[in-house]
């Protein structure tokens, strides 16, 4: 019977190495780029270490080109541009056509903000097309952003740091309302996925982290920049006794929030984390609400530029300024809160699964869920993913 049984794991283990040894020479890129349309990706494959569609089945060169497929991070957004989202967003084309790079001599690639300043140039007072790459389940959209020509009676802020070929100079068109930075695609996928809470009372559980809901995507000082299975659990044993601040997406919510974890003197957080492909950030689901331009794919541009019509009310009550925000109470499910902010209605997301509070006896009952913060009122979590990010690029170029 042993015989048997070994033998049974001899075939089953052969089996699962066939299957990953075919699996490797039938595809060149990772899965989680699978979306975005090759033609977009093709000119940095080739230009990359000598790429060649013939060299696809090699590992090494397989793993380089995953690691330098790059696009435009979004680093900040205006409260004007909601169709974009910070730190997750990634600009890998412009009308369709792959971001303008530049091959230093090393063989490390960077945008062509020249040629990328031409091009807004002349979509001055139109619409130009972004082709986005969201780390939220690998997802592929376009998105269309006003560019209107730059207001001369405005003075504008001029960096003092010397720009190549006087690139602010030439520019005509006024600030697009975010920012970018050059980073690797695959850094979207450095999270680590909080499976359950496995020291009650822990720092985990104390600043509440949510089991399945939640999602570690960055740190302080960007020390998770460079990604790996280990790389928190040796950060957090490095802060034993001190405090680490966290930054933490919520995927029931749709929210980032930072959270300031009490490590002890023997460097546990308390929980149980979840690293690699299985783990990454999953799709949101589309809201059915109109009015929303994070989930909707637009396939033809706007017909004019016209500022929207916005009348107010007839009465203005003193509740129209009270935010109403809904808690969940016990025994119901989370209740969907839309929020008005500006002029982009944006709801709480919900993948359709049970969102009734656990029932787990390690979880805290005074811990509320995150709620989602407006765009307004989120400005100091943008500003630190924005340091986050410069760190990515960094330690990663």
């Amino acid at each position: 019977m042993f015989r048997i049984a070994k033998n049974l794991v001899k075939t089953l283990e052969q089996s699962v190495q066939d299957t990953l040894a075919l699996s490797s020479s039938t595809s060149e890129i990772d899965a989680f780029f699978h979306s975005i349309p090759p033609a977009l990706l093709l000119p940095q494959m080739q230009e990359q270490s000598g790429y060649s569609p013939e060299d696809a089945g090699s590992a090494s060169v397989r793993s380089n080109v995953n690691e330098s497929l790059s696009g435009l991070r979004i680093v900040f957004v205006h409260e004007t541009q909601l169709q974009l989202q910070s730190y997750f967003d990634f600009i890998v084309g412009i009308n369709d056509e792959p971001v303008p790079v530049i091959i230093n001599q090393h063989g490390y690639s960077y945008p062509d903000y020249n040629r990328i300043v031409e091009l807004l140039n002349e979509k001055c007072n139109n619409y130009v097309k972004l082709n986005i790459w969201s780390g939220k389940g690998g997802n592929y959209r376009d998105e269309y952003v006003s560019v209107q020509y730059k207001d001369e009676s405005q003075l504008e802020d001029v960096s003092l740091a010397a720009v190549e070929d006087n690139q602010a100079a030439n520019k005509k068109f006024q600030s697009l309302g975010f920012k970018v930075q050059w980073s690797p695609l695959i850094a979207a996928t450095f999270v680590y996925h909080i499976l359950n809470i496995n020291l009650p009372n822990g720092p985990a559980e104390q600043a509440g982290l949510i089991p399945d809901e939640d999602y570690i995507i960055g740190c302080q000082d960007g020390l998770l920049a460079t990604g790996g299975e280990t790389l928190l659990q040796d950060i957090v044993k490095s802060r034993a006794n001190h405090e680490l601040i966290l930054y933490v997406y919520n995927k029931i919510h749709d929210c980032v929030r930072p959270i300031t974890v009490n490590i002890g003197g023997d460097g546990r957080l308390g929980c149980n984390v979840g690293y690699g492909f299985l783990h990454r950030i999953p799709t949101v689901a589309p809201s059915h609400t109109t009015g929303t331009a994070t989930t909707a794919t637009t396939t033809a541009p706007p017909p004019a530029i016209e500022p929207p019509a916005i009348e107010p009310p007839a009465q203005l009550s003193e509740e129209a300024f009270t935010p109403q925000v809904a808690l969940p109470t016990a025994g119901k499910k989370r209740t969907k809160t839309k929020h008005t902010t500006g002029l982009v209605d944006t709801d709480y997301f919900n993948e359709g699964k049970d969102t009734a509070p656990p029932s787990s006896t390690n979880s805290k009952a005074d811990v509320p869920p995150p709620q989602q913060a407006s765009r307004h009122n989120n400005k100091h979590t943008h500003a630190h993913l924005q340091y986050i990010c410069i760190h990515i690029f960094i330690y990663i170029i």
